[in-house]
């Protein structure tokens, strides 16, 4: 599209230049550049693209909310299994399946292996990828505001 939306994203974990200006059109509620940047992400599946970088936002950006001291985490561990029962139960299945083989690394939980779940992608209908990526997108843009 030949406009911008302006915005200051606070999520520096969604790295990819083309997942972060999705991710402003969609706070900034532009239809044309969502359809646009929806085809661009599910077309791009691979390690490093704008799916990866879509995904791997929302897993740190949802990990974080979800720490607690009362209820310690230990890593690695999948996104499924440290999420509240609360959010796996907002997402719609096709996400709870990603999210069951999504893993959070690093020994404070600051990295994410998306490798089997792009896998997963890969294989599902582009019906039950636009439901992950509406998830993905949807959790995102809550952090934002």
């Amino acid at each position: 599209m030949g406009h911008r939306h302006p915005s200051k994203l606070r999520n520096s974990d969604v790295a990819h230049a083309r997942a972060r200006w999705l991710l402003r059109a969609e706070l900034d509620g532009c239809d044309a550049c969502l359809r646009e940047g929806d085809r661009e992400a599910l077309a791009d599946l691979a390690s490093g693209g704008v799916f990866d970088s879509l995904l791997t936002g929302f897993v740190l950006a949802r990990a974080q909310r979800w720490h607690s001291p009362s209820r310690p985490v230990q890593y690695p561990a999948t996104v499924y299994r440290i999420a509240p029962i609360d959010e796996r139960d907002f997402w719609r299945g096709p996400t709870q399946h990603c999210m069951r083989v999504c893993t959070i690394r690093g020994s404070r939980g600051t990295s994410v292996d998306t490798g089997p779940a792009l896998k997963e992608l890969r294989q599902m209908s582009m019906e039950d990828r636009k439901l992950v990526l509406d998830d993905v997108v949807d959790g995102l843009a809550e952090t934002e505001v």
